[in-house]
C-alpha cells in the first residue's frame, strides 16, 4: 500500500524537490495529494521516500509528477476589470502602434478559457476599427490533458457564468442533451497550441501581450520563478504588456516593467519614450 503522510511534512518535501511554493499550494493541496498518491501507487512506490529518490533519478517520472502538480482553476472573462482594460485601452493602444500583426502568448493556458475569452473580445473589436491586424495567438501549457481539452473547446456552463446570454448564443454551440458548450469553430482558428514548461526557454518570438496568470508566480519558489520570468519578459516587445494574476506580484527589481494605470497585475515594458510611471 502507498503511504503518503496525510500531514504536511512529506508534502513539503515533495514541493521542495520540485521547487514549488508551499504558499501557492495551500488551498489546493488536498486534491493534489490524491493525484500524487495515485501516481506513487501506479508507479510501484510504497513510500514517499522511495518516490522522492526516484524523482531525482527518473526524468519521465518527474515530468509526469510535475504535470500532476499543475492546477487549472479558470472561467471565461475572469477578472472583468482586466477585460474592460484590454478592450478600452490596451488593445486600442497596440492596434494603433502595430497595424499589420499582433502576437499574444498565453503562457500556462490550462483548458483554454482565457485564450477563447481573448478570441471573443478580439472579434468584438471588429466594430470599433476599420481593419484589425492579423492576430497570432500562441497557447502553451505543460499539461497535455489540459491542452487536449483546450483544443476541443468544450466547456461546462459554470465556466461560462460570466458570459452574457447573447454572447454565449453567438460564440458557442450547446451540446445536445448536455449543459456543455462548444466554442464555434471560427474562433478556434489562428491559435497555435504547444506543450511547454514555463521553466524552460520561452518561444523564440516577440509578443505584444503575454498572459502569465496564476501559474509561475503562484506555484513556484521565487528563486525558481525569477529567472524564468526574466526570460519571459525578454520576449515582450518594447511597450508590450505582461498580465499576471490579480493577487500575484513580480519581483521588485523588474525595473523595465511599469504598472499600467491602477492595475497592479498589468505591467508594460518600458520603451525609450516612457518615464517611470504610466
Amino acid at each position: 500500500m502507498c503511504r503518503f503522510d496525510p500531514g504536511m511534512e512529506e508534502f513539503r518535501r515533495l514541493l521542495d524537490c520540485l521547487g514549488l511554493s508551499w504558499q501557492g499550494y495551500r488551498r489546493v493541496r488536498k486534491g493534489i495529494k490524491k493525484r500524487i498518491r495515485r501516481h506513487m501507487q501506479e508507479s510501484g512506490y510504497a513510500t514517499s521516500e522511495q518516490y522522492l529518490v526516484a524523482l531525482e533519478q527518473d526524468k519521465e517520472l518527474r515530468t509526469e509528477c510535475e504535470r500532476l502538480m499543475t492546477v487549472s482553476i479558470s472561467r471565461f472573462f475572469r477578472d472583468r476589470a482586466l477585460w474592460h482594460a484590454l478592450e478600452k485601452k490596451i488593445l486600442p493602444d497596440i492596434i494603433e502602434r502595430n497595424r499589420e500583426k499582433i502576437r499574444v502568448w498565453f503562457a500556462g493556458c490550462a483548458c483554454g478559457e482565457e485564450v477563447f475569452s481573448f478570441a471573443i473580445l478580439w472579434d468584438q473589436l471588429q466594430g470599433q476599427f476599420n481593419t484589425l491586424p492579423v492576430l497570432e495567438a500562441l497557447a502553451t501549457d505543460m499539461n497535455t490533458v489540459y491542452l487536449e481539452k483546450a483544443k476541443e473547446g468544450v466547456f461546462s456552463r459554470s465556466s461560462l457564468k460570466e458570459v452574457p446570454d447573447e454572447v454565449r448564443a453567438k460564440y458557442f454551440l450547446r451540446q445536445e442533451g448536455e449543459e456543455r458548450y462548444r466554442i464555434m469553430p471560427l474562433f478556434r482558428m489562428g491559435i497555435t497550441w504547444k506543450l511547454h514548461n514555463l521553466l524552460h526557454d520561452p518561444p523564440d518570438e516577440s509578443f505584444d501581450i503575454i498572459f502569465l496568470r496564476n501559474n509561475l508566480l503562484t506555484y513556484y519558489k521565487p528563486e525558481i520563478s525569477r529567472p524564468a520570468l526574466q526570460k519571459i519578459i525578454a520576449c515582450l516587445m518594447p511597450g508590450g504588456y505582461l498580465v499576471i494574476g490579480s493577487h500575484e506580484k513580480v519581483p521588485v527589481n523588474m525595473e523595465n516593467m511599469l504598472p499600467f494605470e491602477n492595475f497592479s497585475y498589468i505591467l508594460q515594458k518600458k520603451d525609450r519614450t516612457q518615464s517611470s510611471t504610466i
